[in-house]
């Protein structure tokens, strides 16, 4: 199993949707991260990660977490492929376990102090 820790800022504000099979909540959260090399023309790459939360942990995310909040997300790593478009590239998804909130400090300070969310849905698909 390949465990990945990603730290970035969030790209949007998080919108909590249902699972229709489950009816159990989970959200995407994308986050993006500045590499720490400059290319010879002075800019600093910018790559895109998305994180997969669900249940409780996505609750607090859509109550917390806002447009340009630092974050760091951990969890299992899975490759995504696109059947319905076969000719796209393969990307990947992490499929959170943990959100630890980074910046701003207040809305680290009340995500963070909160008990971390144990459900049993967190492995689930």
């Amino acid at each position: 199993m390949l465990k990945i820790t990603a730290t970035g800022n969030l790209t949007n504000d998080v919108e909590l949707k249902l699972n229709e099979t489950t009816g159990k909540p989970y959200a995407i959260l994308r986050i993006a991260s500045d590499r720490r090399y400059r290319t010879r023309e002075g800019v600093r790459p910018t790559d895109f990660i998305s994180a997969k939360v669900r249940g409780r942990l996505a609750e607090r995310c859509a109550a917390y977490a806002v447009k340009g909040c630092k974050l760091a997300v951990s969890g299992d790593f899975e490759t995504i492929t696109f059947e319905e478009e076969p000719s796209r590239q393969p990307g990947f998804l992490i499929k959170a376990y943990d959100v630890e909130f980074l910046w701003p400090r207040e809305v680290a300070e009340a995500a963070n102090a909160l008990p971390a969310p144990a459900d049993a849905d967190q492995s689930a698909a």
